[in-house]
């Protein structure tokens, strides 16, 4: 029941899938295997399992010793390494980002029988050997300890280096966020922002964004400054990569409120001297996310290691000051087609001329015979003034 279950699925999802193209965010690792001598170990399995949904990959080292697993997503992985005269290798905490080669360098086995075990950490912050590119990475535990007062995922970028962001204020998330973003001096307008490696600019203007995930929802953001592979080479600039969460085998989620009012900010010097109340500053950000397993008890993925899923929404409502605007609309006189008092900026008349001799209408008015009703309003035909009865 549960494989037929999971085929049904998989087509469902496979025809979904089928449309969908961008860069890819797969990751690879790779190294080589030795033993005490430092001789290579080839025709060793290696397995490679994903931390958080317990998905299992596997591969052989070369004659050269050399083992290579591709297609990673990103994430925490743990490597086992078994072979016979050789204790069991164990390497925790490999973490993956979005589109990296992960080069683990010279692995050694030490000897023994395969029911011994050898557990390492790998490093947190490890040397890049196999590429020559330049990033930098927000990974997920400073995403869910630094606040951000607009929820602004850009607002990261001052954090690292070689970024400038000259935005004012990022009160709120914005088509135009990106518009501020300079990258190793490159001109704002020069950097491509993906999200899941679909490029997410406005194909009209290289300084909108159509779409900016909502903080929780964000696994890692990783900036492609200089050197990186051809397939980012949209804009010469430097690339801005968000990889959204996905879920894991157990369920997660979150809940927030962001409220921001002016009954907790201070007046200003010349607001308090003139006697004029605090400027409108009202923010209200809710949203939730939830991820997991998709489980169904005794039927689907009942090991949790198959089907999972994830899903976020942000609302954001906001009331803050604008600038005055200034219209003028039509008097009742001239809703009438009376335009003998209409006066311009300098005083003088402004003459209404009849749009099929050129001749100015008599006395300035435009005859009610000329008027083309049309439901509740009234318009005059060919000038654009129209008077509602």
């Amino acid at each position: 029941m549960e494989r037929k279950l999971s085929k049904v699925l998989c087509s469902v999802l496979t025809v979904f899938c089928a449309i969908t193209w961008g860069q890819t965010v797969s990751s690879t690792v790779l190294g080589i295997l030795t033993d005490p001598s430092g001789a290579v170990v080839p025709g060793v399995q290696v397995q490679l399992m994903a931390d958080a949904t317990g998905e299992v990959r596997t591969g052989v080292s070369n004659a050269g010793g050399l083992f290579r697993i591709l297609d990673l997503t990103p994430g925490t992985y743990t490597l086992t390494v078994k072979s016979p005269a050789f204790k069991t290798l164990i390497t925790k905490g490999i973490n993956l980002a979005s589109s990296e080669t992960r080069d683990l360098g010279r692995v050694a086995l030490e000897l023994g029988n395969v029911s011994e075990e050898v557990s390492v950490t790998a490093t947190s912050t490890p040397v890049q050997t196999a590429s020559s590119e330049k990033s930098a990475l927000v990974d997920s535990a400073e995403l869910s300890s630094v606040t951000l007062k607009g929820r602004d995922l850009f607002g990261f970028m001052d954090t690292l280096p070689g970024l400038v962001d000259t935005t004012v204020t990022r009160d709120v998330t914005a088509p135009g966020a990106i518009a501020g973003i300079s990258i190793n001096g490159n001109p704002s307008g020069k950097q491509d922002f993906t999200v899941d490696g679909i490029t997410d600019m406005d194909v009209g203007s290289n300084t909108t964004v159509g779409y900016e995930p909502n903080m929780d929802s964000i696994g890692e953001i990783r900036v492609l400054t200089s050197n990186y592979q051809a397939e980012f080479g949209r804009n010469a600039g430097g690339t801005i990569s968000v990889i959204t969460k996905s879920g894991t085998r157990e369920f997660h989620g979150s809940g927030w409120w962001n409220h921001r009012h002016e009954e907790f900010n201070a007046n200003s010097f010349f607001n308090n001297r003139s006697g004029l109340p605090r400027t409108l500053y009202r923010y209200n950000v809710e949203g939730f996310s939830l991820g997991g397993p998709l489980v169904i008890p005794h039927a689907l993925n009942t090991k949790k290691n198959r089907l999972f899923f994830f899903v976020s929404q942000e609302y954001t409502r906001q009331l803050v000051p604008s600038a005055a605007h200034k219209y003028q609309l039509p008097t009742a006189l001239e809703r009438s087609g009376d335009f003998s008092q209409s006066l311009g900026t300098n005083g003088a008349l402004i003459t209404i001329k009849d749009p099929t001799t050129g001749a100015p209408f008599p006395g300035n008015k435009i005859p009610s015979t000329r008027f083309n009703a049309v439901g509740s309003e009234t318009f005059l035909s060919k000038t654009g003034v129209c008077s509602l009865k």
